[in-house]
């Protein structure tokens, strides 16, 4: 046993492969923190049928193992981390992680997800999910090789960044590449910042919700797996190979998905910014300042700027995901992760800053720390606008702060970080902050009712986001509007400012992105149709697995989350925005274009859709009965059917 080992398991012996369906371990790892206590768990044949695997099997345990007493910052809080069954499999970008937990920022039901090898490590260990809970009496670290699991002395990892503790863990095991896969938090996490998330193999962040938070509150500085050596069977080898070139084909050649394949979601900020959905400067304005030429902003110059390599997920052929160099200035030389849309956002226009070089920088620090880099985007500009107008003024936060100063973002994240003077309050996020202070402060932030911060978009602009947003329960989308909405039978145009056809088209995609979440793949390499997902998954496991079933698992699962979130106290008078958040466009392209005006309306038809009481946001009777959720009818209305 190594001399850091706190605790040590040697797993039972797992079961023959014929067993369970092709595509999964068979088993969960349980881990209680408090006690030093693991062990394994097998689960059905019919629990993978029926909860496939991450959000969905998340969603099931939350239920199950957190009443409604039971806080985010409660020992007895679950923080589960599942993949599906497609992961390891050579299926492109199927290493994914699922965070399901009970989240800091809402205090109800979270699902956030993040992609590199981290997926395919836990299933290669004979692992298709880890429960974790309790809270440890001092700072641990789970380490995972094959049966041998071990809880750690992490105190000396204490203060050091994601890429630090990645760095100091390889070093430990004498493990390099993508033969270690390490998921940890930062000193946000550590410190309890309400919107920490979790970040792994250096640069892929579950961010929702406050993950990071729950995790740092049962003192697990990390969770470190070896690349396991336990082999991983399809039922239909020849069958997920034919499906995975067929789901290839689609990304490479099909026009809604080819420029994604190429340069990843880079393009996303000239497209958007043409259609009034580029956020900047917290919501003031939609136009780009006139010394900025958005031809700069393409994906092909963003990345042709700096030198940089590939740094693809496990199994994935997408040209996506870059490690960078920073190519001149103070930090010239600095490697970095090659921004997303959302870091160009969080990280750029939506704190004014405008300067790819500067972004990319900050993003990474972000990411190191290890927080939301959307919040932090909403929070910092939040911040310099207060500055700029003065509800915030220079002596309260210490030092100035103004649109564009990626270097002062900075240090305004290592005040939140660390909660030092004002980013104690800070580090409570958006919601908290803005209601604290008041008055022109609070009628200035971006955030739900709910206390989730929105994706790094303007929803006043994309109006089927904001209204899956503000009805999710799971502090962010739970839909996301598929490239091919005709298979479920929604028609492929409407008027996205008509809030009746939004509210449609987000009723009639319910939970899409849930059945994607379960499947241990990345949503960029799902984006096709959802035929072929299903014939993958099929060919895994050996079902026969249909889209009807696919757009019936999606609902059922946002239905059982979304009765966690009402047991929880979280119902529908929670589901606005912000006065922000929710405001008109005053320039730009949806200049004009009131959401307000019609948001009650849009929140009726998509209850009627659903099949939720509108009153009390209870899926109804004949809802449950639908969705074999028969189980859930007296926990939501009080008695036997």
């Amino acid at each position: 046993m190594s001399p850091t080992a706190l605790t040590r398991m040697k797993a039972a012996p797992h079961a023959h492969a014929e067993e369970i369906p092709g595509g999964y371990a068979g088993k969960l790892l349980r881990v209680n923190l408090t006690t030093g206590k693991i062990w394994s768990q097998p689960w059905t044949p019919d629990d993978m049928r029926l909860y496939v695997g991450g959000v969905g099997l998340g969603a099931k345990i939350l239920y199950d193992e957190v009443g409604p007493r039971v806080n985010w910052d409660h020992p007895d809080n679950r923080l589960i981390l599942a993949t599906g069954p497609l992961a390891g499999l050579p299926v492109w970008g199927t290493g994914g992680l699922t965070v399901v937990t009970r989240g800091a920022m809402t205090n109800g039901a979270t699902s956030t997800q993040a992609n590199g090898f981290f997926g395919a490590c836990l299933k290669f260990s004979g692992y298709d999910a880890i429960v974790i809970q309790g809270r440890a009496p001092r700072w641990v670290s789970l380490y995972i090789n094959d049966d041998a699991v071990e809880l750690r002395d992490a105190r000396h990892l204490l203060g050091k960044d994601t890429w630090e503790t990645q760095d100091a863990l390889s070093a430990e095991h004498g493990l390099s590449g993508h033969r270690l896969s390490v998921y940890s938090i930062g000193p946000a996490g550590e410190n309890l910042v309400r919107f920490a998330a979790i970040q792994g193999d250096y640069g892929h962040v579950a961010s929702k919700n406050g993950c990071g938070a729950v995790m740092g509150k049962k003192r697990l500085k990390a969770v470190c797996i070896v690349r396991g050596t336990r082999a991983l069977a399809a039922a239909d080898s020849r069958g997920v190979i034919q499906a995975a070139d067929d789901i290839a084909h689609d990304l490479k050649t099909d026009p809604s998905a080819r420029s994604l394949y190429e340069w990843g979601t880079l393009p996303a900020v000239t497209g958007l910014y043409k259609m009034g959905v580029l956020p900047i400067k917290n919501y003031t304005t939609n136009l780009a300042p006139p010394d900025v030429n958005m031809a700069d902003w393409e994906g092909p110059k963003l990345r042709q700027g700096f030198d940089h390599r590939g740094h693809q997920c496990s199994a994935c052929g997408m040209h996506h995901c870059h490690i960078q160099v920073i190519p001149k200035g103070k930090h010239k030389g600095e490697l970095v992760d090659e921004p997303e849309y959302e870091g160009w956002s969080g990280a750029g226009w939506a704190i004014g800053c405008t300067d790819p070089v500067a972004v990319a920088w900050l993003n990474t620090r972000i990411d190191r720390a290890c927080v939301d880099v959307n919040e932090f985007g909403w929070l910092c500009g939040w911040v310099m606008e207060g500055i700029e107008t003065g509800y915030i003024t220079r002596a309260q936060l210490g030092f100035d702060l103004r649109w564009g100063d990626a270097e002062g973002a900075a240090r305004l994240l290592q005040l939140i970080s660390h909660r030092k003077g004002l980013g104690d309050l800070l580090a409570e996020g958006v919601k908290r902050a803005a209601e604290k202070l008041g008055g022109a402060a609070q009628d200035a932030a971006i955030y739900t009712l709910k206390g989730a911060s929105p994706r790094g978009h303007d929803h006043r602009a994309r109006w089927d986001e904001m209204l899956d947003t503000c009805t999710a329960s799971t502090g962010t989308l739970e839909s996301g509007i598929p490239v091919h909405v005709t298979e479920v039978g929604l028609p492929p145009r409407i008027n996205p400012f008509n809030g009746e056809e939004v509210a449609q088209q987000v009723a009639g995609i319910r939970g899409r992105r849930h059945f994607e979440d379960s499947l241990g793949a990345c949503i960029f390499t799902t984006r096709t149709r959802l035929e072929n997902i299903c014939r993958a998954l099929s060919a895994a496991t050996g079902w026969h697995y249909t889209v009807d079933e696919s757009v019936r698992f999606g609902r059922r699962t946002a239905a059982i989350l979304r009765a966690f979130n009402l047991r929880c106290g979280i119902g529908p008078e929670v589901e606005h925005p912000s006065k922000r958040y929710g405001s008109t466009p005053t320039d730009g392209p949806a200049k004009g274009q009131a959401i307000g005006q019609q948001w009650g309306k849009m929140l009726d038809t998509w209850y009627t859709l659903v099949g939720y009481d509108r009153k009390t946001g209870r899926p109804k009777p004949e809802t449950l009965k639908k969705l074999g959720l028969d189980w859930l009818h007296k926990d939501l209305w009080g008695k036997k059917r």
